[in-house]
């Protein structure tokens, strides 16, 4: 999958992961490794936007019911079960870009699952060096738990060295890659219970309100005669 595309398929039971890469940097390494990640989460359908596709107004509220792309965008985030965060690191933090696309998470304050409640965030942090990398990573941990996301126990800094990439977007070195799977796993591992109590809400939702049993009428019914009394 190239990045910008959607993958789906199935009866819409399997977990859905979004990936978010912010750089407008044209065919960037946060972008093509987007890409790879979202080919490595098997049996989920992803949807990946680059930094073009993120280059959204300026935050302010109700402004994404006027603009197809943030729609779009918004369904995406209220509908997944797991997303991954990438970010460059511009001086010792994330992206202008990546945090505004963030702040558009407040207009999914009224959905069932709030913001990113419940989701789990995977966050990939690249820089040139040591320092930038684990400062925007940290960054990147704290705006999901703001968001009341779940930040996997695994968050990957890439460098110059560690984020060297094949022609076809795959990370070079094998280190590299087992740490994007490890990662990519833990969100997988919520991914797919998020998306269990999804098909069992829609179910119950289905169903209707479920009958009253009649042991549950029986004791309403004494403890309102003991009230009485």
């Amino acid at each position: 999958m190239r990045p910008g595309e959607t993958a789906r398929r199935g009866d819409g039971t399997a977990p859905h992961v979004v990936f978010l890469s912010g750089t407008l940097h044209a065919g960037s390494k946060a972008d093509r490794i987007a890409a790879w990640c979202a080919r490595r989460c098997r049996g989920a359908t992803t949807t990946v936007f680059t930094g073009e596709d993120l280059e959204f107004p300026h935050y302010r509220y109700g402004l994404s019911g006027r603009h197809p792309q943030l729609t779009r965008y918004l369904y995406e985030l209220a509908n997944s079960d797991g997303v991954v965060l990438l970010s460059p690191a511009y001086h010792g933090t994330i992206s202008g870009l990546l945090k505004n696309a963030l702040d558009y998470a407040n207009d999914l304050a009224q959905e069932r699952r709030p913001f990113l409640q419940d989701r789990s965030i995977g966050c990939v942090a690249l820089a040139l060096g040591d320092q930038g990398a684990a400062s925007t990573l940290a960054t990147l941990r704290t705006v999901a738990h703001a968001l009341r996301g779940w930040p996997t126990p695994l968050g990957v800094t890439l460098t110059a060295a560690t984020a060297a990439l094949r022609p076809d977007g795959e990370p070079a070195r094998p280190e590299t890659r087992d740490r994007l799977d490890l990662m990519l796993g833990q969100v997988m591992a919520v991914a797919r219970r998020n998306a269990e109590a999804r098909r069992r809400f829609r179910v119950r939702a289905a169903l209707g309100p479920e009958p009253v049993r009649a042991d549950t009428l029986l004791a309403q019914h004494a403890a309102g005669r003991h009230h009485h009394e």
